[in-house]
């Protein structure tokens, strides 16, 4: 598998082993190279195991992101809900910079840019893209952070 360039100042991908632990998600893939082209130039994520059945990924440092070889399993027309995963911004700036940085590549939002729950303590921006093999990412950043649960 080849080498793949970041995409520069998106995501920390500093692996968090200092805590008690960190998340696991994983989802099929229709290729390996795909996959690990796509999270790491498109969203950041820091490949870290490469195997001949899988590519596991460090997404944000805080999640561990594993994509398996399932030809069978990828979804053709993706929906938003209701399986999908993703990553919370807590800073503003954060958030806004993912959601520029996938206009710029033109990748179609399945979810556009939106505010939900507006003047709730639950208001929050969102939107979501599908990776090559039809996986559903959400990308979100609540007014006040605490409120992230």
């Amino acid at each position: 598998m080849t080498e793949f360039k970041l995409a520069d100042g998106l995501l920390d991908n500093t692996r968090v082993i200092a805590g008690r632990y960190i998340a696991h998600v994983a989802v099929p893939c229709r290729a390996l190279e795909e996959a690990a082209r796509w999270y790491s130039e498109v969203l950041g994520a820091q490949p870290v195991r490469i195997l001949k059945d899988r590519v596991t990924f460090s997404f944000g440092g805080v999640l561990q992101l594993v994509c398996h070889l399932e030809r069978r399993a990828t979804e053709v027309n993706p929906r938003a809900y209701p399986r999908h995963f993703g990553l919370t911004f807590l800073q503003n700036d954060d958030f806004s910079r993912m959601r520029d940085h996938v206009e710029s590549l033109g990748i179609k939002f399945l979810v556009r840019p939106v505010v939900r729950f507006r003047e709730t303590p639950h208001e929050h921006q969102s939107f979501m893209i599908a990776d090559p093999s039809g996986n559903v990412v959400e990308f979100k950043c609540y007014v006040r952070p605490e409120n992230s649960y």
